[in-house]
């Protein structure tokens, strides 16, 4: 990110990497270092136990085009092992999932925790997301049902599995809020031998039924005839795997009948599954956050560890902050 004066000889510039913490600059027009102003110190971070995501390059399903992502490893990380897998999406296409500076934003720090839990975590950008040229994003256009293409998740798994044996693909799963909630039980419907255990929280599971400002943008005006492939209650009845769909009762944004028109497909296709409502909270848990994600990561350590978590923790609710809201609600 750059800051600069009206007369332009200089400008303040702060720049950072995935792996290589911020480094605040004054260069001249050329961009020639005038002055170093500050460099952020993580030592703390390391000597918790912090290790950077390593930034991966794979193809997307189409076997032509390049995707990225970053890859977390686990906390205390041993290549002998094998280690779950988690798929932490959001699908867009009007945001990125992957930051490229060293905050991750309000998504990372979701899989940075569940890195330190014992999990290899991975966030991709597939087709369909914004900043690439028109035809990349152009592939979620009335393709909002490939949940930001999920193939290309799984064909960037396989292909990191490759390379990398630690990477236990028995085990994957997958955790997500808002259009991520929507991927993660999509993931587990259209992909069921590939998707073992999934948490959707806050998902909009129908865009039959969300607001056209968000679906109509992407996908075009509503066909009744092909609408179909716009829900995740179409495809019902192909979970195999465990599912915990969470929703707040206070949800103005993708409002609650989403999570339950999905949870009443399930029920007409005779599926078990798992489900939390939590009162008095919105979107984004405020309020109830800590209460959420513990349930979040119980429910991914006992489904794809299979340890029993420790009993009676509580975590804090997550403050509000301007950037929490944004990520939320962008």
């Amino acid at each position: 990110m750059i800051t600069a004066p009206e007369h332009g000889r200089w400008f303040v510039d702060s720049a950072s990497t995935v792996d290589t913490p911020p480094t605040i600059t004054v260069r001249d027009r050329g961009g020639a270092v005038l002055v170093e102003l500050e460099q952020a110190d993580i030592t703390p971070l390391l000597a918790a136990g912090w290790t950077p995501p390593e930034r991966v390059r794979t193809l997307a399903a189409d076997g032509v085009t390049e995707i990225y992502g970053v890859l977390y490893k686990p906390h205390g990380f041993d290549a002998a092992q094998r280690y779950p897998v988690i798929d932490h999406p959001y699908p867009g296409p009007q945001i990125h999932r992957v930051a490229a500076s060293f905050d991750p934003g309000a998504y990372g720090y979701d899989a940075e925790a569940v890195a330190a839990l014992g999990f290899a975590v991975l966030a991709v950008d597939g087709r369909g997301t914004p900043g690439r040229d028109k035809a990349f994003h152009d592939h979620a256009h009335r393709n909002m049902g490939s949940a930001g293409a999920l193939e290309d998740h799984v064909a960037a798994l396989r292909q990191l599995a490759q390379a990398r044996p630690w990477l236990d693909l028995d085990r994957v799963g997958i955790f997500g809020v808002s259009g991520g909630g929507f991927t993660t039980a999509r993931a587990l419907l259209a992909f069921p031998d590939f998707y073992k255990v999934g948490v959707a929280e806050a998902g909009n599971h129908d865009n039959r039924h969300y607001h056209a400002l968000w679906a109509e943008s992407y996908d075009g005006p509503f066909d009744p005839d092909a609408g179909a492939r716009l829900s995740n209650t179409e495809l019902a009845g192909n979970l195999v795997g465990k599912l915990l769909l969470v929703h707040g009762d206070m949800d103005d944004n993708v409002t609650p009948h989403l999570t339950m028109r999905l949870v009443d497909a399930l029920i007409a296709a005779n599926k078990d599954f798992d489900l939390l409502i939590v009162p008095g909270v919105e979107h984004s848990f405020l309020g109830r956050s800590g209460y959420v994600a513990r349930r979040r990561w119980d429910y991914l350590v006992r489904h794809l560890m299979h340890r029993e978590p420790p009993a009676g923790y509580r975590l804090a609710d997550v403050p509000l902050s301007l950037e929490l809201l944004e990520a939320l609600f962008s």
